[in-house]
């Protein structure tokens, strides 16, 4: 338990205490060391089973634990041909193709560093990441080959020869499939691979401006993944996911998979209005909610579904009452960040209503607790920073030591997140201390939305905030201050400017132009004042959507 919840032992429920006490055993319970062993337990466990299917890629394209696990190999020899090590840094730019987990596994073996690449990065956001991750090599879909050629500087060091394409038909680089034909699928990597070995440079928006990789090792994904396999008291035979495959939530659902041997389903992108034929067709029983979800409307066969387990972020519990009789099972809520994992999770053997539009409890391998501004632990229902540490947890920041610096307290990672914990033991989230906005399954950082438009010569400056959203969860909304009143700037204009610059998801989606900003006694714009102005957001905006 939390340094803080210690103290509420005496008073909380025999539920809670009974799960405090199923997560200290699988704390004690032993899993696969490395990505190694885990392949390999999934292949000669499951061998016949279908391991992957992606299904609208083409026809449909499958491969069992046995045929995964040689493609893999396979795939893993043929990197080394092309001189990619264990620790070498492999940028990967792919949209949801059964290509893109052999890549990351391939790596995994090997001990190479996935530095995973959001498919709607412009060449300059591209040419951030490649240079601020010291990648050495580039795995791309042909698709993308031309935000390859809008970045400003490849890094000398990556030449023609270090760029594999997969889906590529010309003779500049090399094809990712002759690459994998050339290895042999009885590949046996060399040389150890530690739990503790990085793996993922996974890029998170953040407080400071630009993305920030977090390091993230194999011991992070296999707890990830296999933890959450083992809390369930029932198993899971398919999984759907349909984000895409450089976010957290395909990654960890496939060592989830591996693990317990169940089909991963994948989309090619999510789809709200596909979500119920989706679990139909493919007899889902574990997946997230898209949140678009909730504003449609139910069917009464909608309870006879296969679901066993759906989670959903953020949710009130209104949401998660509504999703429950729909469904007829127990929907989890769960806090988690690209930093920590599994932070805090809704068990689903807690009968309590006032656990639902809550965080839940800590999650295995976790510690948590809520902090003052001193640093001293905050008493109950008294809002404070989510701390937290534990085993697996990311290994800060790549190249960012300042915000290492300013991230860590004694091991403890200050999530930036303003919570409460009642007096039943539930942490509960209030808002947040870090300027993020969070639309859909993407954090966008106010401030590298702000650099941006503050590069525009005709804006003196521009302050970024968010709109809450019913489809999205929160929109992207920007105040502008031209230079001058006479400035002919318009809304599309803007937008214009943005689209070269930031990816999609980032550009805003509401602009109001201001004549002043009111600002705080150090000469930050005081955002709060500016959101008080009006009840609605939306109001005196100009609608990137409507156009209007």
């Amino acid at each position: 338990m939390s340094a803080n919840n210690t103290s509420m032992t005496n008073v909380l429920s025999t539920e809670v205490q009974a799960y405090y006490e199923k997560k200290s055993q699988v704390e004690a319970m032993i899993f696969p060391r490395n990505f190694r062993e885990l392949l390999n337990n999934a292949s000669g466990k499951y061998a016949d089973n279908v391991a992957l299917n992606f299904f609208e890629q083409g026809n449909g394209k499958q491969l069992t634990f046995s045929q995964l696990n040689e493609h893999v190999n396979q795939l893993a020899h043929g990197f080394t041909l092309k001189g990619i090590t264990k620790g070498s840094h492999v940028a990967v730019m792919m949209t949801n193709r059964i290509e893109f987990p052999i890549t990351w596994l391939a790596l995994a073996i090997l001990g190479a560093v996935m530095v995973p690449v959001n498919t709607t990065y412009t060449g300059k956001e591209l040419d951030y990441l490649i240079n601020d991750s010291d990648s050495e090599f580039i795995i791309a879909e042909n698709k993308f080959l031309s935000t390859i050629n809008d970045m400003e500087s490849l890094p000398e060091h990556i030449s023609n020869d270090q760029i594999i394409v997969v889906d590529y038909q010309g003779s500049d680089f090399k094809n990712w499939l002759d690459v994998s034909n050339s290895g042999q699928i009885d590949f046996m990597p060399k040389g150890d691979l530690s739990s503790d070995d990085l793996l993922n440079i996974q890029y998170t928006s953040g407080t400071t401006g630009f993305p920030k990789g977090c390091m993230q090792t194999q011991n992070y994904w296999i707890l990830l993944g296999c933890v959450v396999d083992t809390m369930l008291d029932y198993s899971i035979e398919n999984i759907l996911t349909d984000h895409s495959f450089f976010y957290m939530d395909p990654q960890w659902q496939l060592v989830m998979a591996l693990h317990c041997g169940a089909r991963l389903n994948v989309a090619g992108r999510l789809s709200a209005s596909k979500f119920i034929d989706r679990i139909k067709t493919f007899d889902i029983d574990m997946a997230w909610i898209p949140r678009p979800l909730l504003s449609q409307a139910s069917s009464p066969d909608d309870i006879h579904l296969p679901l066993k387990k759906l989670f959903i972020g953020g949710a009130s519990a209104e949401n998660i009452v509504q999703l429950q009789k729909r469904f007829g099972i127990k929907v989890s809520n769960a806090y988690g960040m690209t930093e920590i994992g599994p932070g805090l999770i809704v068990p689903e053997e807690i009968s309590d209503p006032d656990v639902l539009g809550t965080c839940g409890l800590i999650a295995p391998f976790r510690q948590c607790k809520v902090v003052l501004e001193n640093g001293e632990p905050a008493e109950v229902n008294v809002q404070g920073e989510l701390w937290i540490k534990g085993q697996g947890i990311f290994e800060g920041y790549y190249n960012k030591p300042e915000a290492n610096k300013e991230s860590f307290v004694n091991g403890w990672f200050r999530t930036g997140d303003k919570f409460v914990q009642t007096e039943k033991g539930y942490f509960k989230i209030i808002g947040r201390f870090k300027d993020m906005i969070r639309r859909s399954s993407e954090n966008i950082s106010a401030m590298e939305v702000e650099y941006v438009l503050s590069q525009h010569p005709q804006i003196e400056q521009a302050a970024v905030v968010a709109v809450p959203d019913d489809y999205r969860g929160e929109e992207v909304k920007a105040y502008v201050l031209l230079r001058t009143s006479e400035n002919s700037l318009t809304a599309e204009q803007i937008i214009d400017y943005c689209q070269t610059r930031l990816a999609v998801f980032k550009i805003p989606r509401y602009l109001e132009f201001v004549s002043d900003f009111p600002y705080t006694p150090t000469k930050k714009v005081a955002k709060h004042k500016l959101i008080a102005t009006s009840k609605d957001l939306t109001e005196n905006s100009w609608d990137r959507n409507k156009q209007t």
